[in-house]
């Protein structure tokens, strides 16, 4: 890729990561605050939150949707890649990671394939929740964009990642090209 094109697509790709963690900043503060303010009126007042599960549990989805894409974005998700470890040849090292990354690839693409379904569901029924008639497509998008996202860097990985092997340049975690 040559330079100009890869600085002008540092742009959004620093723009999303800084929107992902803004969320999550946010969300994980408003969680807590919540949390707080549930226990503080529960056990000091007497009282109740009524729906704080509610409203705490919509923010956990786009919390733990934006930090799954953070993960997938860091290339720092859980990975049980034992093949690697025990194929000395680096070449077949190599083309094993892109067909894990592959399979990671199709995967993912078909989950965000369903939760775009999901959202578009969501958008076309309107459900509200049970105790202050949110719509339901907040916490709903929040999935939605989440794979959306995911695939993006999945995807982005994967092509980069083959690029490099055919060139036979260091790529993944190898360490070796």
């Amino acid at each position: 890729m040559n330079k100009s094109l890869q600085n002008a697509l540092s742009i959004p790709w620093k723009g999303l990561g800084f929107f992902q963690k803004a969320v999550m900043a946010t969300t994980s503060i408003l969680i807590v605050g919540m949390i707080c303010y549930t226990i503080i009126i529960r056990y000091v007042f007497g009282s109740d939150f009524y729906g704080s599960e509610e409203l705490i549990s919509m923010l956990a989805f786009w919390l733990y949707f934006m930090g799954a894409a953070q993960g997938s974005r860091e290339k720092s998700q859980i990975s049980a890649d034992l093949l690697s470890c025990y194929i000395k040849n680096a070449r077949i090292r190599g083309a094993v990671l892109l067909v894990k990354d592959a399979i990671t690839c199709a995967i993912c693409v078909l989950f965000t394939y369903w939760a775009l379904q999901f959202v578009s569901w969501a958008l076309i029924m309107n459900p509200k929740s049970p105790v202050f008639r949110l719509p339901m497509l907040i916490p709903q998008a929040a999935v939605g964009l989440g794979f959306v996202l995911m695939s993006l860097y999945h995807v982005t990985y994967f092509v980069q990642d083959a690029i490099a092997f055919i060139k036979g340049e260091k790529f993944g975690c190898t360490g070796d090209f």
